[in-house]
């Protein structure tokens, strides 16, 4: 598994993923020092990172739905969507996290790049999936990915019926490595899931990037530990021109 902590570059109100400078593909991840980011507007957003782009963002609810978009971006809102893509070099992707995992997603072929919003029920409608059928790529060897940073297996208890309806659905070599269970309570590894569930579909490991940080234990905005008084980490993709 290709760890890349080492990648992640740390500011005040940000981190930084460079893992995918090397197709011009820029990523933030903004902390809880920034703010919430629906409380800020997207021309405040591009302006405090100084992106000349359409920012591209979408009504989440926790839903399989994934929009491509293309030339025409006079529509830059999508109701009822958890994942945008594009190929875009003048617009960027925003999405909104508070524990869930964003999984973005870089095609070397189409030269389309996204996000996608995967909290556990993203994650059970296997959403990383809905995106690269969206890219429809020849072949699945020029798909990367990168794990942005969610709640760790540590601090993410579930349920039994939680456990037992992942292990109704998907395979028991994925389920016995993404659960950890410890005096008949359930921990639930969404990161490893996705990295399984995609090297299970055919994505190559070389190709996915996995990071050891977590929403609740650092500097970014949690719901499971902040609950109702929790605000929104938003994460920004984009090509450089």
């Amino acid at each position: 598994m290709n760890y890349i902590d080492k990648d992640i570059k740390d500011h005040e109100d940000y981190i930084e993923f460079t893992t995918f400078n090397k197709f011009n593909i820029k990523i933030f991840f903004t902390k809880k020092h920034y703010g919430s980011i629906p409380e800020r507007s997207k021309e405040d957003v591009a302006k405090d990172f100084s992106l000349n782009k359409i920012m591209l963002s979408c009504y989440q609810t926790h839903s399989d739905n994934v929009v491509l978009v293309g030339e025409d971006t006079s529509v830059h809102h999508f109701p009822n969507t958890d994942g945008i893509l594009t190929s875009n070099k003048n617009a960027a992707v925003l999405t909104k996290y508070a524990d869930c995992l964003p999984i973005f997603i870089y095609d070397e072929e189409t030269k389309i790049f996204g996000a996608v919003h995967s909290g556990w029920k993203g994650s059970y409608q296997e959403i990383v999936k809905r995106a690269i059928e969206k890219i429809n790529p020849k072949d699945l060897s020029t798909i990367n990915i990168l794990f942005g940073v969610g709640i760790s297996c540590e601090k993410y208890n579930v349920g039994k019926e939680f456990y037992e309806d992942f292990k109704n659905k998907f395979s028991k070599e994925i389920v016995d490595k993404v659960f950890s269970i410890k005096n008949n309570e359930f921990f639930f590894d969404n990161q490893l899931f996705n990295y399984y569930l995609l090297k299970e579909y055919g994505v190559k490991e070389e190709k996915m990037f996995l990071n050891n940080r977590c929403t609740f234990s650092e500097n970014f905005h949690s719901f499971r530990r902040d609950k109702e008084l929790s605000g929104r980490n938003g994460a920004i993709i984009f090509m450089e021109e």
